[in-house]
């Protein structure tokens, strides 16, 4: 299958686009570099592990997956992180006021976030950190001021 975007937006104000992008095992929160074309991305920033569709791999299976971003492996895996069906829940994305932190909602409540500060993110599907991200932090999410204009 092919990556499909799930949920696209830009920003107004840092002229940023957010993508959820689905290759069929994995759902990888992008945000991309500033471009002044709204339908054009700049390149890839931070990048955040959002859902597997599959349940989670051991670790010396990494490498098979390569060069597409890997399933998260167990142990780092949250009890949140498979999502069989994305299609079936509403992703939604929000930006920071100034751009730069991008928050991934599903079914209307945070889910993950990446920012330039935190190129890794922050994820519910995600209960320790590693090179998949970190787990989901209440505290930096309540941190950031998420009132920005944005373009779907």
């Amino acid at each position: 299958m092919d990556d499909e975007f799930l949920v696209c937006a830009y920003s107004e104000d840092s002229h940023r686009h957010a993508m959820l992008v689905d290759d069929g095992i994995t759902g990888i929160l992008y945000l991309h570099a500033p471009s002044d074309n709204a339908e054009k991305t700049g390149e890839i920033e931070a990048t955040c592990f959002a859902y597997n569709r599959v349940d989670p791999i051991d670790t010396k299976d990494v490498q098979r997956y390569r060069p597409g971003p890997p399933p998260i492996a167990r142990g780092y895996a949250s009890n949140e992180a498979v999502c069989r069906t994305p299609a079936s829940h509403d992703w939604n994305m929000k930006f920071s006021s100034d751009g730069t932190v991008v928050l991934l909602l599903r079914d209307g409540k945070p889910w993950a976030m990446v920012s330039l500060d935190e190129p890794r993110g922050f994820s519910k599907a995600i209960a320790k950190a590693g090179p998949w991200g970190n787990p989901w932090s209440i505290e930096i999410y309540k941190s950031i001021d998420w009132e920005a204009r944005i373009r779907p």
